[in-house]
């Protein structure tokens, strides 16, 4: 797939209450001619929800009504595309954290997730790609995204008292527990050394 010449524009992301949020999406194809546009649709999205809020690191292909299993991803290093991630295995441990989405852009809410998975996913060029026992935070932000895949929203992960909060309180439950771009950088580089163990 090549997309460097190309220009895509970004599409309306789905708000919560939109049933086909609720959809599990099916199983991307290399033989889907629509695939390479829609998936340079899906980064610019985040690219101009990244300008215009100042965070989302991921966006899944449902949030703007294309039912296909893949990913969107920015860590800050460079725009990444995962296509039909499975997770692999999932630690015994697990933790809460503060969660906010695209989709549901007027609260955050504290979910419980593993604190590292596995995950199983191809690159646009269809080449099989693992990474394994990724760090928390990268942990945390997959498991999110696949739920997106398969029709699940934050709300069924909610844990503990009063896990419901508003988008304003979002810079001080969210903004100090996110890494800093750096530390992204840093993880996104240990999560390639990774894949090209493999």
């Amino acid at each position: 797939m090549r997309f460097a010449t190309l220009t895509f524009f970004p599409l309306p992301i789905l708000i919560v209450g939109d049933s086909r949020l609720e959809r599990a999406a099916t199983k991307a194809s290399s033989k889907d001619k629509e695939l390479p546009r829609e998936i340079g649709q899906l980064h610019a999205t985040l690219d101009q929800f990244r300008r215009t809020h100042s965070y989302g690191r991921a966006i899944a292909a449902p949030q703007v009504g294309i039912g296909k299993r893949f990913i969107a991803m920015n860590l800050g290093v460079r725009p990444e595309t995962l296509l039909n991630p499975e997770i692999l295995w999932r630690s015994d441990d697990v933790f809460e954290v503060w969660d906010d989405c695209l989709s549901i852009p007027d609260r955050i809410i504290r979910v419980r997730r593993h604190r590292s998975i596995s995950l199983r996913y191809s690159d646009i060029q269809w080449r099989v790609r693992i990474c394994e026992h990724l760090p928390s935070d990268v942990s945390e932000l997959l498991q999110h995204e696949i739920d997106h895949l398969d029709g699940i929203l934050m709300f069924a992960r909610a844990s503990g008292a009063d896990p419901v909060r508003p988008i304003a309180e979002h810079g001080g439950l969210i903004g100090p527990s996110r890494p800093k771009i750096q530390q992204c950088m840093e993880q996104f580089e240990r999560l390639e050394t990774t894949r090209q163990a493999q």
